[in-house]
C-alpha cells in the first residue's frame, strides 16, 4: 500500500541470529579457512542474518557468505567486533555440583566421627559399670581371675577397634576438607573468568527474499594461529622403501574444531606481500652522515583504531541452488599452484596449541641402494637409498624417522620433494664394507731463495666388501683448492680415474666391489708456492 504522498512504505528489517557449526576446515601452512553452515527460515523482505561468537582471530577481509535459495538475494556482508559476557554455564554448573558433593562428604564424615565418639563414651561407661560389678563378684568369691582376664581383653579389643575407626574417619575427613577447598577455589576462579568480557566477531549478512522461504547459508573466513607440518616414517623392507606421510595440525585460533574431515593445503604466503621487484644497486665512496641536531618533537599522532572492515559483496548476488562449490572428494587435488590433501579420517582439533597427528597417505617407492663413502670425514660406508617420488604428493620440508627393517636408524630432515623429483635417504652404516684412508707420501723440496717450493702428497683408500652380494660404492675425496695466484695445486697420479671432478677439487669414483673382494684408490697432488711464503690448510 502506498503512502498519501505516493511513496512506498519502508520494509521492516528483521534480525535473525543463527547457530552455524563448523562443517569444513582447510588448514594452510600459516592459517586456516573455516566454513560454517546453517539453515534459516527467511521471511518476506529484508533480513539481517547474524553469525555470532566467531573467534577474534578472524581476518575481516576474508569473510564471505553464500546463500542458497530460489528467491534469495545477498545484498551485503559486514564483520564487526562484539563483547560476550555470558557465564560459562556448563563449567560453573559442574563445579558447583562438585562443591556440593564435597560438602556432603565432609558432613557425612563429621557425623560419623561424632557417632563414633558417642559410641566410645557409652562403651566406656558400660565397661566401668561391668568392671565394678565383676570386681565385687570376685571379692565375694563368686567368680575367678579368668573371668577378669577375659573381661579386660574384650575391653582392650573394643577400644582398639574404636580408636582405629576414629583415626580412619579423621584421615578421610582431612582429605575431604582439602578436596572441598580445592573445589571451592575452582568454582571461584570459574565465576571470575565467566564474568570477564570476551571479544568475539559477528558476521551480519543482509538478505532479501520475495517470499517466505528456507535458505541454506554458508559463511567462510580465514583465521590466524593455525598451521600444519609434515612428518615422515621411512622404512626399507627388502627391496621396497615405504613412506608414511604424516602431519601434525596445531591451532590456537580461539575456536575448537569438531571431528570433521580436514583438508590440508600446501599454499603458503611468500616472504613479501607483493611481487618482488629489484631496485637499482648503487656503489660509491663512503660519505659520513652529517651530524643530527636534536630537535623538539611534538606528541606523535597515534593511528586511529581501524574499524572492522565491511566484507561486502561487489554486487547483489542472486543465490540459487545452482551456486554450489566443488567439494574435495579425491585424496589429492590441485587448486592453482597448491595441492590439497583431503584427510579421510575425521580429526578433532581443539584450540589448545597441542599437536594432533593424522596420516595423509602411505606409499611404496622403488629405491636404488648403494653406499656412500667419504673417508676424509668418516671411514664408514653409509647405506644410501635413492628414490624418485612417484606419488602425487608434494613432500614438504619436515622431520623423518628412518627404519631399516625393524631397526631404528635415526632421524633426518627431508627438503621439498615434488612429484617426479629424486630423494636420497640415509639408512645407516654397513660395517661389512671396510674403509681405510692413509697418507702414503708427504715430501717437500728444499727451499731456494727467491724460488719455488713444492709439497708432494699422496693418499691411498682401501675398500673391502665382506657382504655376500656385490656392492656399488660411491667414494668422495678432494684435493686442496688454491685461493692465491702464487699457490698452484696440481693433481698427479690417480688410479682409477675418477668418474667426476669438479672445479672445487672434489673427486668422485663409482666402484663395483664383488663379495669378499678388495679394491684400492690412489691419488696424489703437488702444491707449488713461493719459497718464503707460509701456507695454511696442509
Amino acid at each position: 500500500m502506498a503512502t498519501p504522498d505516493g511513496e512506498q512504505p519502508m520494509a521492516l528489517l528483521t534480525t535473525l541470529r543463527v547457530e552455524a557449526p563448523v562443517t569444513a576446515v582447510t588448514v594452510f601452512r600459516d592459517g586456516a579457512r573455516i566454513t560454517r553452515s546453517a539453515t534459516a527460515a527467511l521471511a518476506t523482505g529484508a533480513t539481517s542474518v547474524v553469525f555470532g561468537d566467531l573467534p577474534q582471530s578472524v581476518d575481516p577481509s576474508s569473510v564471505r557468505v553464500v546463500a542458497r535459495g530460489k528467491v534469495v538475494v545477498l545484498l551485503d556482508v559486514e564483520a564487526r567486533y562484539a563483547q560476550r559476557t555470558e557465564a560459562v554455564r556448563g563449567d560453573t554448573t559442574r563445579l558447583r555440583d562438585e562443591v556440593d558433593r564435597c560438602r556432603h562428604e565432609v558432613r557425612e564424615l563429621r557425623d560419623g566421627a561424632t557417632v563414633e565418639a558417642r559410641r566410645l563414651a557409652f562403651f566406656d561407661r558400660l565397661s566401668d559399670a561391668a568392671a565394678s560389678s565383676l570386681a565385687r563378684a570376685f571379692s565375694y568369691g563368686k567368680t575367678g581371675a579368668e573371668a577378669l582376664t577375659q573381661m579386660a581383653d574384650r575391653i582392650a579389643d573394643a577400644d582398639a577397634s574404636s580408636f582405629a575407626r576414629r583415626r580412619d574417619l579423621a584421615q578421610r575427613l582431612r582429605v575431604a576438607r582439602r578436596e572441598l577447598a580445592a573445589a571451592e577455589d575452582r568454582l571461584t576462579a570459574a565465576h571470575g573468568a565467566a564474568s570477564s568480557s570476551v571479544t568475539v566477531v559477528e558476521v551480519a549478512a543482509l538478505l532479501e527474499s520475495t517470499e517466505d522461504t528456507p535458505a541454506d547459508l554458508e559463511v567462510t573466513y580465514h583465521v590466524h594461529g593455525a598451521s600444519w607440518q609434515p612428518l615422515y616414517d621411512i622404512r626399507l623392507e627388502g627391496e621396497r622403501l615405504s613412506v608414511s606421510y604424516l602431519v601434525e595440525v596445531t591451532q590456537q585460533s580461539g575456536e575448537d574444531w569438531p571431528p570433521i574431515h580436514l583438508s590440508l593445503s600446501t599454499t603458503r604466503r611468500g616472504q613479501r606481500s607483493d611481487l618482488p621487484e629489484l631496485s637499482p644497486w648503487y656503489v660509491g665512496k663512503f660519505q659520513p652522515a652529517p651530524p643530527v641536531r636534536a630537535a623538539r618533537m611534538g606528541p606523535m599522532a597515534g593511528a586511529a583504531p581501524q574499524a572492522f572492515a565491511s566484507a561486502a559483496m561487489p554486487a547483489p548476488l542472486a543465490a540459487s541452488a545452482d551456486l554450489t562449490e566443488h567439494l574435495l572428494t579425491a585424496e589429492v587435488s590441485e587448486t592453482g599452484a597448491a595441492l590439497v590433501y583431503d584427510i579421510r579420517r575425521p580429526l578433532e582439533v581443539p584450540s589448545d596449541g597441542a599437536p594432533h597427528k593424522t596420516t595423509i597417505d602411505r606409499f611404496e617407492l622403488e629405491p636404488a641402494i648403494d653406499y656412500l663413502v667419504v673417508p676424509a670425514i668418516a671411514p664408514e660406508a653409509y647405506i644410501r637409498a635413492t628414490v624418485t617420488n612417484t606419488s602425487q604428493l608434494l613432500m614438504l620440508p619436515g622431520a623423518a624417522q628412518v627404519f631399516h627393517g625393524g631397526e631404528f636408524i635415526g632421524k633426518t630432515h627431508i627438503g621439498t620433494i615434488a612429484p617426479g623429483e629424486e630423494l636420497e635417504v640415509h639408512l645407516g652404516v654397513d660395517d661389512r664394507i671396510r674403509v681405510e684412508r692413509d697418507l702414503k707420501r708427504r715430501s717437500a723440496s728444499k727451499a731456494i731463495l727467491g724460488g719455488v717450493r713444492t709439497i708432494d702428497m699422496a693418499y691411498e683408500i682401501e675398500l673391502e666388501n665382506h657382504r655376500r652380494a656385490p656392492a656399488r660404492v660411491e667414494v668422495h675425496d678432494h684435493i686442496p683448492l688454491s685461493q692465491d695466484g702464487d699457490v698452484k695445486v696440481k693433481l698427479r697420479e690417480v688410479t682409477p680415474k675418477p668418474a667426476e671432478q669438479d672445479d672445487l677439487g672434489e673427486l668422485r669414483w663409482q666402484i663395483e666391489i664383488g663379495p669378499g673382494e678388495k679394491t684400492m684408490i690412489r691419488f696424489g697432488f703437488t702444491v707449488e708456492h713461493p719459497a718464503g711464503a707460509q701456507l695454511y690448510g696442509l
